[in-house]
């Protein structure tokens, strides 16, 4: 879709677009902690807690859609051609991205990770210039340049502790996750338009289940569940309906009547409120080095979406 298309949608439309856009992220900012919460437990293993992220997000896409009435579009069915593509969807924006992210949670400190969502605007860009033909200025390369001297002082600073047993890689990861949110938000605003979220969450969950959580299924069947603390338990609740069912379903949402550039650049609030309740938690530090590499995270990121050019 042509960035000047965004523009058709009405005031009320865009305001809901930046509200579900404004709470979803706060939801993800947060997940980074609570899931080093859940983590150090010991009771449950990244991929165990990725495999029940997805599966418990499927759930709740399903009952929703059956309890819905028929007025949201949650009967459409899916057109054979869009297939593809939607398992594509499936596979980049919940497989990929979720999986990557705890797992590099799981490694790494949770305001690291957060900071590595902060990249997303940038990375969108460099995606929307090569395939939507965005232009390019030198202000938006200074910036893409600037973010990418943060990682390098992220990754470079990061130290291995009880918390992060293995920051270079889990930040990595993370970063990962982040490109392929990317390669969504730019490569897949035709069949946002096409169908309800509620249905394209839906059939997404559910494809994802069954791509991606058979790989996590031995380390989720030895979880004892019976004995998981109650602060374990509130931390999957959380997760699970959060983060995941409210956060994905406000995507499309907000893909809908946003531009690409204008949904990623939201993730600028992750890192901010990771921090905060990652310290509040007692599972993340915020020093120098990542208060600097931050810096340069977001002045790179203003550099690129002040310099936009239609």
């Amino acid at each position: 879709m042509a960035e000047e298309n965004y523009s058709k949608s009405s005031k009320t439309e865009v305001r809901t677009a930046h509200l579900a856009l404004l709470l979803a992220n706060i939801g993800w900012g947060v997940i980074a902690p609570v899931s080093k919460m859940v983590l150090l437990s010991g009771a449950i293993s990244s991929l165990a807690l990725s495999g029940i992220r997805i599966s418990g997000g499927a759930v709740l896409f399903l009952l929703f859609t059956w309890l819905l009435p028929k007025q949201f579009e949650t009967r459409q069915r899916i057109s054979p051609r869009d297939i593809p593509k939607l398992i594509l969807c499936s596979l980049l924006i919940i497989s990929a991205n979720q999986g990557m992210y705890i797992i590099g949670v799981g490694l790494t400190n949770p305001v690291d990770a957060a900071v590595m969502c902060s990249l997303t605007p940038v990375l969108t860009m460099i995606l929307a210039a090569l395939f939507l033909h965005f232009k390019m200025t030198w202000m938006k390369v200074a910036g893409v340049l600037m973010g990418l001297a943060g990682v390098l002082v992220l990754v470079g600073k990061s130290e291995e502790s009880a918390i992060a047993v293995n920051p270079l890689l889990g930040n990595m990861l993370c970063l990962g996750a982040q490109l392929c949110a990317a390669i969504y938000y730019v490569g897949f605003t035709g069949i946002i338009d096409r169908y309800s979220p509620y249905v394209l969450m839906k059939w997404m969950f559910f494809i994802s289940v069954l791509t991606y959580v058979p790989f996590c299924l031995p380390d989720m069947m030895r979880v004892e569940y019976t004995a998981l603390p109650a602060e374990v338990w509130a931390g999957l609740a959380f997760i699970i309906t959060i983060p995941t069912f409210f956060g994905y379903l406000m995507i499309p949402i907000a893909q809908r009547s946003l531009a690409p550039t204008v949904v990623s650049a939201y993730s600028y609030l992750q890192p901010v409120f990771a921090a905060i309740v990652a310290v509040m938690m007692s599972v993340g530090v915020f020093g120098w080095d990542k208060a600097v590499a931050t810096l340069l995270i977001f002045i790179g990121i203003y550099f690129v979406n002040r310099s936009f050019v239609r």
